[in-house]
């Protein structure tokens, strides 16, 4: 069946249109087997057009299917042991289990709640966006990923509860003990589900509403200050695991690939002893088992297929969609500019700034405030969203020409150099768009 409704997911099942044929997403439920990825892109070179995608929340994506090829596709994911659309997504943290930082595994407890979640009746209407993300404490988590539902493991065997949004901006409900957890969750989703399949966890976070889904686990549940916020959780690069191996992070750039190349990169990594891949926030990809030396073997072969294997990668801090042609709504051709503009940019990519490159207004690939938004053909929005009204218009052109521009308006900032973010906020708007003006 194909996914015409607005505002659905693309699932395996259910492929959306676009303007390269279908496309098709699927979340990992657990780290797949190194054969199970070959195979899922030899299913998309055969049944696609061979582009494969990981988002931003770390979910496959497979472009380019057709009508006719879609459900040889779903037979093909299917047959793998990866058909796993009942129920709303749950996002794990990526190493769930195998992270020595966690606080709790909390793998059994998942198999319980998808267990009670494909039977649940009173969540059988969930909106299809809808989200729960389980977070077992460790140092690879998901603070910066949104969700509807969110509990975080602490030490004491409790967890946290919030909803909507990502941990800083999120509304807490309060703390559970792990064995009510899927009590917790199951009442909580079913009272998103009653409002009707439109309903999201951030129509409740109103205080009137907030104290509903409260009282509807206030026998399960605790009141204490939430946990503290931690520092980023960063994919890329060299990971402990429990178990006296590493995996390695490595990201894709812009979030995409050919199936070819992802294929002879895991063919590479099962040479060095890897074992499984998981697909993680931040378009990434972990490659499980490997020792130290190995990693550093997989890294070079990474590189020099064009992956992104440093976390100061200036790619990694320009954010686009699939843009034209891939995208009927997109009036840019994104992954031709993207690589430019990363370029151009060069030292103004610091860490301190985000440059999204959208073919509309929708920002997909982005929902929230970049630094400078650019938004095909020409708008830009400088400290917003692809949504949010324009500060003005540039030529592409024009745009990546004055990127060295803005890095030439760093000032001495007590003692250190001004970050990009600061002269963004020092110029403003006005100003921004005078120096990508300069050279016209």
């Amino acid at each position: 069946m194909i996914s015409l409704r607005r505002g659905t997911c693309p699932g395996i099942l259910e492929p959306m249109p676009t303007g390269d044929g279908l496309l098709a997403r699927l979340l990992p439920s657990a780290p797949l087997p190194v054969d199970t990825l070959v195979a899922l892109c030899e299913a998309s070179q055969l049944h696609g057009n061979g582009i494969v995608e990981v988002t931003q929340r770390g979910s496959l994506q497979f472009r380019g299917l057709s009508p006719a090829s879609a459900p040889a596709f779903a037979r093909s994911v299917v047959a793998l042991g990866l058909d796993a659309e009942n129920g709303p997504p749950i996002l794990t943290s990526p190493l769930m289990g195998l992270d020595p930082d966690e606080f709790q595994d909390l793998r059994e407890l998942l198999t319980v709640l998808r267990a009670e979640l494909t039977t649940a009746l009173a969540t059988a209407s969930l909106g299809p966006k809808v989200s729960v993300l389980i977070d077992g404490g460790g140092a690879m988590h998901l603070d910066d990923v949104p969700g509807d539902l969110r509990l975080r493991a602490d030490h004491d065997a409790r967890l946290h509860v919030s909803i909507a949004g990502n941990s800083s901006g999120a509304t807490s409900l309060g703390w559970t003990l792990r064995q009510h957890a899927v009590t917790v969750i199951v009442r909580v989703l079913a009272g998103i589900a009653s409002r009707g399949i439109d309903a999201r966890a951030r129509d409740f976070v109103n205080s009137a509403n907030v104290q509903v889904l409260r009282a509807s686990i206030a026998d399960v549940l605790s009141e204490a200050p939430p946990p503290n916020r931690r520092p980023a959780a960063e994919p890329v690069g060299i990971h402990r695991l429990n178990t006296g191996q590493v995996a390695l992070g490595v990201a894709l750039g812009f979030g995409y690939t050919e199936a070819a190349a992802l294929k002879q990169l895991a063919q590479v990594a099962a040479g060095c002893g890897a074992h499984s891949i998981q697909t993680s926030p931040g378009r990434s990809l972990l490659f499980i088992g490997l020792d130290a030396d190995s990693a550093s073997e997989l890294a070079a072969a990474a590189n020099a297929a064009g992956f992104i294997v440093r976390p100061d990668d200036p790619r990694r801090f320009v954010v686009a969609c699939a843009g034209a042609p891939a995208c009927n709504s997109a009036r840019l051709s994104t992954r031709e500019w993207a690589p430019v503009i990363a370029e151009a940019a060069g030292p103004f990519l610091d860490g301190s700034v985000t440059i999204h490159v959208s073919g509309c207004a929708k920002g997909c690939a982005h929902p929230g405030a970049a630094t400078l938004t650019y938004v095909g053909p020409d708008r830009l929005v400088v400290r917003g969203r692809a949504a949010d009204p324009l500060d003005g218009t540039v030529s592409v052109a024009h745009f990546i020409a004055g990127l060295p521009r803005l890095t030439a308006q760093r000032q001495p900032s007590q003692g250190a150099q001004e970050s990009s973010a600061s002269i963004v906020s020092r110029l403003g708007a006005t100003g921004v768009l005078a120096t990508m003006s300069a050279g016209t």
